[in-house]
Order: C-alpha cells, then sequence, then structure tokens
C-alpha cells in the first residue's frame, strides 16, 4: 500500500485501486499502438488526482467541524475519509455532517468548473489536451452527480441521512435501494454500461442489507 501525507493529512492507495483504475481503462489498453497507452495513463492520473481532491473536501470540512484527525484511503470503489469525530461531544452534528458530505462534491464541481474554463482556451482542440480536459470533465463533473444520489453510503445518501435524520432516518436505506436498483438498471440497459450495473447493484445490495438490520460495506 502506498502511503504518504499532503496538507497534513495521511493518504493511502490500495492495491485495489489500480486495478479500478485497469477496470476503467481497459478499452484504452486495448487500442493499438503507444496512442493506446497514454489515454489510459491520462485518464489514471485524472482519477487519482480527482478522487485525492475530493476526500481532501471532505477532511477540510471535517477538520473545520472539529475532527482532531483526518485520513484519505483510495480503494477498489474509489475513495474514504474517516476518522474520529470531534473531540468533547465525539459526534457531528446534523449540520457538520450535511457539511462534511456535501464537501466533497462541492470541491468536485468546482475543479470540474474551472477545467471547463479550459475549453476556451486557445488551442484546446489539440487531441491530448482535448483528451485530458474531457476526462476531467467527466471525473469531476459527472461522477459527482452521480455521488449526490440519495445512496448510502455515497455523500448523497449522507446528505439525506443528515436531512432525515430521527424518526425518518428509516426511510434512507429504502430510498437508496430503489435508487440504486434504478440506475444500475438503466445504466445497463440503456447506456450499455456494466460498470455502473455492477456498482449500483452492489450498492443496491448494500442498502438491501441496511434495510434488513444487517451492517452492510462494499468497500
Amino acid at each position: 500500500m502506498l502511503s504518504f501525507r499532503l496538507f497534513g493529512f495521511p493518504v493511502h492507495i490500495q492495491w485495489m485501486f489500480w486495478l479500478l483504475c485497469l477496470f476503467l481503462g481497459m478499452n484504452f489498453l486495448q487500442e493499438d499502438g503507444p496512442k493506446g497507452l497514454g489515454r489510459f495513463l491520462i485518464m489514471t492520473a485524472v482519477v487519482l488526482g480527482s478522487i485525492i481532491w475530493h476526500e481532501l473536501g471532505h477532511a477540510w470540512a471535517r477538520k473545520r467541524s472539529g475532527a482532531p484527525f483526518s485520513e484519505i484511503t483510495l480503494h477498489g470503489m474509489g475513495g474514504l475519509c474517516s476518522g474520529p469525530g470531534p473531540a468533547g461531544p465525539g459526534r457531528f452534528t446534523r449540520r457538520d455532517s450535511i457539511f462534511i458530505a456535501a464537501a466533497g462534491p462541492v470541491a468536485s464541481l468546482l475543479l470540474g468548473g474551472l477545467t471547463y474554463l479550459l475549453v476556451f482556451t486557445p488551442g484546446i482542440q489539440e487531441e491530448w489536451t482535448a483528451f485530458f480536459v474531457g476526462q476531467m470533465l467527466w471525473v469531476n463533473v459527472g461522477w459527482a452527480i452521480m455521488n449526490l444520489l440519495p445512496i448510502l453510503p455515497l455523500d448523497g445518501g449522507h446528505i439525506l441521512n443528515g436531512l432525515l435524520a430521527g424518526k425518518f432516518s428509516h426511510l434512507v436505506p429504502k430510498i437508496g435501494f430503489v435508487t440504486a436498483l434504478a440506475v444500475a438498471v438503466a445504466g445497463f440497459f440503456f447506456l450499455g454500461s456494466l460498470f455502473m450495473a455492477i456498482l449500483f447493484g452492489m450498492l443496491a445490495y448494500s442498502n438491501w442489507q441496511m434495510m434488513q438490520g444487517r451492517q452492510a460495506s462494499i468497500l
């Protein structure tokens, strides 16, 4: 496992993360010549940097909310920012929980927005630059939008959990199960994406386990 510190936060990259990149970039590796390999390397760099940036958003929000420590882990399903709650109460308030969950997607969308400005830069039609911009927009905007879906343990699910905390919290995994199942079916049959079908199928199963009162984990 590769480990280092970035802006004071420990970052760990598990070997399963590289398998994720390999799965995502398989189409590029199947292209003839060095062009496919170049695209794969650019895609991997974009995914790596963008996920770390996303998790840094969570880590910054946790620090602002009183958490004494946060660490970032990149794994086979993406990324995770974890650590203890704030000193004293030991638990975040509902407002803090929503703020922390939303900080990651906001960071991604901000990076995607800044990248979009490159579209208007002279020379952006150059092939490699255009490919880089396209990957940045897909990862930081497309993935951020999917991440805001009300499905645990996605950020949108945590935001919904914060909004419905209390007597309505039991609805969160039910909403997550229905949403994840619908996205998995739509992704496979309408978009032809095996990755979306597998990912959201696993999320649907995870939320189904939560509905049954069992602790679920897809990490």
